[in-house]
């Protein structure tokens, strides 16, 4: 039996970035996960799955929702360093995990 998929357990900075600044901002809004997918033209499960941490959004979906939550040009340049750097967090992770497994 195969492990249920987890952005979480692959790739923790990337969740988490995403929980800080998507997942909450939804919720700051008083947006359901229903109304988010209808403003980003996504599926409620697409919302869904980001936020429970089974998969990661592609980023054209990363630009639908910025837009849908209505990020300020400033918030929508500091997200794409953010997350970048969130990345390179977990690139670094996988490198140093995989180096300890050939030693």
């Amino acid at each position: 039996m195969s492990r249920p998929r987890s952005s979480r357990r692959e790739f923790p900075h990337v969740s988490r970035f995403l929980e800080e600044k998507i997942t909450r901002r939804r919720k700051e809004m008083g947006l359901s996960q229903t109304t988010l997918a209808e403003r980003a033209g996504v599926t409620r499960n697409c919302i869904q799955q980001m936020e429970c941490h089974e998969h990661l959004p592609l980023p054209s979906t990363m630009f639908r929702l910025i837009k849908a939550l209505e990020f300020s040009e400033k918030e929508t340049a500091e997200f794409w360093v953010e997350i970048d750097a969130a990345y390179a967090q977990d690139r670094t992770l996988k490198e140093t995990a995989s180096e300890a497994c050939e030693v």
